[in-house]
């Protein structure tokens, strides 16, 4: 057998996750200098642990840290700094994964069940 005879296609498959370049979803460099300036202005700190009581400042990493779409692009949110938040990677991924479940039709974890004073679940 040659390398031209080769049971299978050489072509590059087209890989289904890619969405192409990040400046074709809009995320160019007015996109860097809005998310430089949503950093500044929630002083490098993950707003969503501020809002559960930690403080947790961003690293200097780029991707350590996220500014998120509070209302996501995909459900009509806009670039509108009101609806732009600073997230750890931590919680941006969880939010992520959240959002991802959500659109597929399924919860991320099981409710947990309430549990009575007499130790047996309620309801």
């Amino acid at each position: 057998m040659q390398c031209n005879d080769q049971p299978y296609s050489m072509t590059p498959l087209r890989r289904t996750w890619d969405k192409g370049s990040r400046h074709s979803r809009g995320y160019g460099s007015a996109w860097d200098r809005l998310r430089k300036t949503i950093l500044q202005r929630d002083c490098y700190l993950c707003q969503q642990c501020k809002r559960q009581g930690r403080i947790t400042a961003l690293c200097a990493k780029p991707y350590d840290h996220a500014v998120d779409h509070i209302t996501p692009r995909a459900k009509g949110g806009t670039d509108d700094p009101d609806n732009l938040e600073s997230l750890c990677r931590d919680c941006h991924d969880r939010k992520s994964a959240e959002e991802a479940a959500e659109a597929q039709g399924r919860t991320l974890t099981a409710p947990k069940p309430t549990i009575g004073l007499d130790g047996w679940p309620q309801g």
